[in-house]
């Protein structure tokens, strides 16, 4: 299978690398905002504040509308693929200056070029911060804390270089690390920029299949790439449950629910951060663990989704994804979600969210039709 590079809101290379102190050990301490499941860190490029989402799993970015602002250049293009693993292209450039915390400094970074988008205005942000970023520190994830720590050029003390688990990072350093899942052992990348616990690659499902138990089958798209919705094709989906996943370190977690998309990586997102710190050793390619208790955890309340997705194209909502048996089909418009007018609200994946946030029930309605004179009230339910 042809190798890509996510761009889920993601892109890019560093071209100069600066980190205070050559021997001693330095650390930093740097907060973070969680913004709609988004980790949030604040940075500066040429002495501008810059709000950029941290995704272990993407690359780089700066949207197509600030690069004046930042005084960025664009020099170059990239083709990278976007959530919905459609193949685009971007136009690639240059900023000068970016500083985050008190030891990562650079005086030019490669950025891939993004463009405007609905999700970055509402959570405040002007574009990622990839992996690559980091390739010359040990960063440790305290979620519980919000809070990154960077520690330069070693790890922090006590943490033996024995009890890390290898992780494969490739050209844009995306943390790819092994963990056993429904009994087999796959590489699985770790993905700050994805909210859920657990996404199946559909190679590894393909291995894990005879034991895991597919809770429901849908058809169609789940996520508004950086792309576009226009890039989505509709597939098969799959809702799953895997018996026993277990992270590096032993840690169990039973009954974990799992959507089997069209992607060719399986990927362990920041709901790992829940239960645990994550310390990625980059300059040694370790990955480490720490979990806050070492009791197994049951997942089986904690991944139920709703049985449609609902998403803005072209102007509107629509079903882009059904679930099971319903009485709406993918491609139908959806103008009222439990008693909420959506034409009072912004074009926004991030308006839909909150919707759904909302409601503390199991079940719910929406209003659909292809024609405003003609709308169905039929019901929708958690899976």
């Amino acid at each position: 299978m042809k190798t890509i590079k996510k761009l889920l809101l993601c892109g890019s290379l560093l071209s100069c690398y600066a980190v205070c102190g050559q021997v001693q050990r330095k650390t930093d301490t740097i907060p973070f905002e969680i913004v709609h499941d988004k980790f949030v860190v604040e940075a500066t490029i040429n002495g501008k504040l810059a709000r950029l989402i941290m995704d272990t799993g993407g690359i780089t970015t700066l949207t197509s509308d600030t690069l004046n602002h930042y005084g960025a250049t664009v020099s170059g293009a990239g083709t990278f693929a976007d959530v919905n693993n459609a193949q685009l292209n971007f136009g690639t450039g240059v900023v000068e200056n970016l500083h985050i915390g008190k030891l990562l400094a650079w005086e030019a970074a490669k950025v891939t070029v993004a463009p405007s988008n609905g999700f970055f205005r509402s959570i405040g942000v002007v574009g990622t911060v990839g992996g690559e970023i980091f390739q010359a520190v040990c960063l440790t994830i305290d979620k519980r804390n919000k809070q990154f720590v960077i520690s330069y050029p070693y790890r922090p003390k006590g943490i033996s270089r024995l009890d890390g688990t290898p992780m494969d990072l490739g050209q844009y350093m995306q943390p790819k690390v092994p963990m056993t899942v429904g009994g087999k052992k796959i590489s699985v990348l770790f993905d700050t920029g994805m909210s859920d616990f657990l996404s199946l690659g559909q190679q590894d499902y393909a291995g894990v299949k005879s034991s895991t138990e597919v809770r429901q089958t849908g058809y169609g798209f789940m996520h508004v790439g950086i792309g576009g919705i226009k890039s989505a094709e509709h597939d098969s989906l799959y809702k799953v449950s895997v018996p026993v996943m277990v992270a590096p370190g032993g840690k169990e977690f039973r009954s974990v629910g799992a959507m089997v998309i069209p992607q060719p990586q399986t990927i362990v997102g920041q709901g790992l951060l829940d239960y645990g710190r994550v310390m990625l050793d980059y300059p040694r390619g370790l990955f480490y663990f720490f979990p806050y208790d070492d009791n197994p955890v049951d997942m089986e309340s904690a991944s139920r989704i709703w049985n449609v997705k609902i998403l803005p194209v072209d102007g509107h909502f629509e079903v882009t994804a059904v679930f099971g048996n319903a009485d709406f089909s993918a491609g139908e418009q959806v103008w009222n979600i439990n008693g909420a007018d959506l034409a009072a609200g912004e074009q926004s994946e991030l308006f839909i969210d909150e919707i759904f946030a909302s409601i503390s029930e199991d079940t719910a309605w929406i209003l659909v039709g292809h024609n405003k004179k003609k709308l169905r009230k039929v019901a929708i339910r958690k899976i």
